[in-house]
């Protein structure tokens, strides 16, 4: 299992060359740029790295053809990828925090993946592709400037649904703060999927996001989950049942909006909470506390490998320096 790290959506593109560099020297396999509607533009925060960079994997996260037609989400992928030498990724999601800021619903949005995919896929920089979908239309284009090392495209899948469609079109798909023992069903989900769809297992790339926290100071790593906790699932019940009570879990859904007030205001203070509930979320789905947290962390993330990953998206957050230099000298060689 290979380490991904993912840099918030507010990096420029020079401290995402400066971080990224990092984690090329560290052995890590790739940078992810996160992708919100209030962010800065993920494609170009990864510019310079791509230009600086001779190996890592590189690409924004996520990207829903809601915001863009899928030929300009081509245009900006395929010119990533011609500028890292063939070393772009990307994923695909279905545009929900997107969709919000822009006014726009998700209506059908399955169906809107699936061209979108199914563009992306069958670019090619040596054939004319003309394509007529329900949604979106594509005629006489040829990227002849493209690189012939087509990027990674990934799906953002945390469903059966959406699961089933990254194994038929997908070069892989990535969960979202699934904890290990989910983690296992949902791979071995997958592979049956994969078969079905008359796929080898062994080239599909499977990551799962997940938020680090660990730093030195460990209250101002507890302050720092707890201020971003709501991102955590976005609460939904399926990621905290196999550690909370049902009673736990029903509080916690009936308080969402003290979960998001704290995330919105930037504070860890999340009012009508008791601390004890928070403390067992914030233990169970993400890497948090002092540095004597490290070895849990790696200890869970060797459960996540036995699980079948090829990857895991780490998340860093404040004091990104910090955190991919633990990542890079005490994670990374414990799990080769």
């Amino acid at each position: 299992m290979e380490i991904d790290i993912i840099l918030n959506e507010f990096t420029s593109p020079q401290e995402a060359a400066e971080l990224g560099l990092m984690v090329e020297n560290y052995g890590l396999r790739g940078v992810w740029s996160a992708n919100y509607g209030w962010s800065r533009d993920p494609f170009f925060t990864l510019s310079l790295l791509a230009e600086r960079s001779s190996r890592i994997r590189l690409g924004p996260m996520a990207v829903a053809p809601v915001e863009l037609h899928p030929l300009k989400i081509a245009n900006l992928l395929f010119a990533l990828n011609d500028l890292s030498n063939g070393r772009a990724m990307i994923m695909i999601g279905g545009g929900g925090a997107v969709s919000q800021v822009m006014g726009k619903g998700r209506e059908r949005f399955v169906g809107k993946v699936r061209e979108c995919l199914e563009i992306l896929k069958g670019i090619s920089p040596n054939e004319m592709m003309n394509y007529r979908g329900e949604f979106y239309k594509v005629f006489g284009y040829k990227p002849e400037w493209a690189t012939d090392e087509p990027p990674l495209i990934y799906f953002g899948s945390n469903h059966p649904q959406t699961r089933r469609l990254s194994t038929q079109l997908a070069d892989g798909l990535i969960t979202s703060d699934f904890v290990p023992s989910l983690m296992k069903e949902f791979i071995e989900a997958t592979h049956a999927d994969l078969k079905a769809a008359g796929r080898s297992s062994d080239d599909f790339r499977i990551s799962n996001f997940w938020a680090w926290h660990i730093k030195e100071d460990a209250e101002a790593s507890i302050r720092e989950a707890r201020r971003e906790l709501m991102l955590r699932g976005w609460l939904g019940e399926q990621y905290f049942a196999p550690f909370l009570e049902p009673d736990e879990v029903k509080f916690m859904r009936d308080h969402e909006q003290d979960f998001l007030n704290a995330f919105r205001r930037s504070t860890h203070v999340i009012e009508n909470v008791p601390d004890e509930l928070i403390n067992k979320m914030i233990e169970n789905i993400s890497f948090a506390g002092g540095l004597d947290k490290i070895d849990c962390a790696i200890e869970t993330l060797k459960k996540f490998k036995d699980a079948g990953l090829t990857e895991i998206a780490i998340r860093v957050h404040d004091e990104p320096e910090e955190q991919i230099k633990l990542i890079g000298e005490q994670v990374w060689p414990a799990l080769q």
